[in-house]
């Protein structure tokens, strides 16, 4: 009977030195064990440049997903378009072009507290322009059923 409750003891102890070097190797690497998947989508020419959707999120959580507009010319790196105050929305429709220039609709939540997003379409009438944003909607996110 000792023998097996040291061979138990031994297993528990090395399980947990093997889990706090994972989670320590993990934070030094990405910030957490189970790591956020970022996923550019397919990009559309406009105007000279490329754009593209990006969604950042490990899936486990709605309210940790994160939508980007990025953007690059020829070979360079892709960028972050800063066209809000944190570059990041809750939902996040497009990019397309139409005869107007290039536009996404975008959702944020109205407040910290609320449920609630707040539609924007934001378009560009020329790559190197500012930006218009015009609100569309806002509407509740559909509850859990």
């Amino acid at each position: 009977m000792g023998q097996a409750t040291l061979a138990f003891r031994n297993l528990l102890v090395r399980v947990a030195i093997f889990v706090v070097l994972a989670a320590i190797l993990a934070w030094f690497f990405n910030g957490t064990i189970f790591g956020k998947h970022t996923v550019n989508f397919p990009a559309i020419t406009w105007d000279g440049r490329e754009w593209a959707a990006q969604v950042i999120g490990n899936g486990t959580r709605p309210d940790e997903v994160r939508w980007s507009l990025l953007s690059k010319l020829g070979e360079e790196p892709w960028t972050v378009v800063p066209i809000s105050k944190t570059g990041q929305w809750r939902k996040l429709v497009g990019p397309n072009v139409d005869d107007q220039g290039l536009w996404i609709k975008v959702a944020e939540n109205v407040s910290t507290d609320a449920p609630e997003l707040k539609w924007t379409l934001i378009r560009f009438m020329q790559s190197g322009s500012e930006p218009s944003k015009t609100p569309v909607a806002s509407m509740p996110l559909p509850s859990a059923q």
